[in-house]
């Protein structure tokens, strides 16, 4: 089975998002710029684009980090038949080792970046965690949010409304502003900036999903239960 279903999956999700057509991307070339000045950056989504950014991502050649699981097996599987780099480990198991290797990694300033699905696994949903944040201060890399929005989709009822683009529909994807995190920021300075790089992402999900005219998918608020504040510590 390891050997068989990455393989089968990567080929449906090739075929799948392959047939979708970008109609617009914004910022690219400021995106590109940024990370040939600083070799390498950190690219966070909200995990409900993942499908999407399993393409992108993966034509991107991003480093991942995923879990030593029996499911992460397939999973990392999987990565390598799209194209991406991994890490192994996850914030439940062998997670520091796998960070410090990312970091490593980065730090070599050869180009190389890390995605993030930076409200996952389980949420709160549109709300960025901290590991891109202390991936960017202790790499000096800058963090470059990435959105996508899709004109037909199928929405799913998780907790972060996950959806895939319809096979032939139309896509727009967004490239944010770079954002440097100072090697020696405190706290409160981190706070902020994950609070301003919350918000940017947030943005940009918006105005992909009302690209066409249509309304926001999994957002606190309007399809989902308000935002609930929690203890910033508890983050990962």
């Amino acid at each position: 089975m390891l050997a068989v279903a990455p393989a089968a999956v990567a080929f449906l999700l090739r075929l799948w998002n392959g047939s979708c057509r970008v109609v617009h991307r914004e910022h690219e070339a400021r995106e590109l710029e940024a990370v040939k000045k600083h070799g390498g950056c950190i690219y966070p989504t909200w995990h409900q684009r993942m499908w999407w950014f399993f393409h992108d991502f993966g034509a991107r050649h991003v480093t991942m980090m995923i879990s030593k699981s029996k499911d992460g097996e397939y999973a990392n599987a999987l990565a390598l038949k799209l194209g991406f780099y991994s890490v192994r480990g996850s914030a439940t198991k062998d997670g520091r080792t796998a960070m410090h290797e990312l970091i490593e990694l980065l730090n070599r300033h050869e180009g190389h970046k890390a995605g993030m699905m930076s409200d996952g696994p389980k949420g709160p949903p549109r709300r960025l965690k901290m590991g891109s944040i202390k991936l960017a201060r202790d790499t000096g890399l800058p963090i470059i949010p990435m959105m996508c929005g899709a004109k037909r989709r199928i929405v799913f009822k998780s907790w972060d409304r996950y959806f895939l683009p319809m096979p032939f529909t139309q896509i727009v994807v967004l490239h944010g502003e770079p954002v440097l995190v100072p090697a020696d920021a405190t706290d409160a300075e981190m706070e902020r900036i994950r609070q301003r790089v919350t918000d940017a992402m947030n943005e940009m999900a918006d105005r992909c999903d009302t690209w066409w005219g249509g309304e926001p998918v999994g957002k606190p608020g309007h399809d989902l239960p308000p935002p609930v504040e929690e203890n910033n510590d508890r983050d990962a």
